[in-house]
């Protein structure tokens, strides 16, 4: 099944879901995003999924900023920039400290890409399901007292992929 397709047999789950549970209003939005986020999330060891390209830009931006952050700290640059005072290269340091951060990110996403599994592999099994819906109620559980249903509905929204992926074998 293509992506859409997954997202969209999500959303109906997800509208059986909380009619059946007669959910307050107030627990749509976590139940929303942990059954819809379940419904594609498997597709994450599928190398052109949009999922995976989602995770892959996030991951990009959030090392660079990350590596940047640490890069500019005043212990790390102060020598380089007591260097350069005379010369006023201090915008050449933030680009150089920018580019390093943008290629140390660049191959710490690579590796991470290559350790993911193969298509349909672990991830597409129930101990994965079983693993997200846990990591959905240790997330929600100081925010929602209802943390057990959100954990459940990430269930139930991973097994929406696995089940017709398993059944409908392309």
């Amino acid at each position: 099944m293509k992506f859409i397709s997954h997202l969209l047999f999500g959303i109906i789950v997800l509208i059986l879901f909380y009619f059946l549970l007669n959910s307050s209003l107030q627990l749509l939005v976590p139940l929303s995003i942990t059954l819809l986020v379940g419904a594609v999330l498997p597709d994450l060891d599928h190398p052109f999924s949009y999922i995976r390209k989602a995770f892959r830009f996030a991951a990009f931006v959030i090392l660079s900023v990350l590596i940047f952050l640490f890069l500019v700290t005043p212990t790390s640059s102060n020598f380089i920039q007591q260097q350069c005072l005379n010369f006023g290269c201090n915008n050449m340091i933030f680009l150089i400290q920018a580019v390093v951060a943008v290629i140390l990110s660049f191959i710490l996403v690579m590796i991470i890409d290559f350790f993911i599994p193969f298509h349909r592999g672990p991830l597409h099994g129930i101990i994965a399901a079983v693993g997200y819906a846990i990591i959905c109620g240790i997330i929600t559980a100081n925010y929602f007292s209802d943390y057990i249903l959100i954990a459940f509905a990430g269930l139930i929204g991973y097994l929406t992929h696995i089940i017709p992926d398993a059944l409908f074998k392309e």
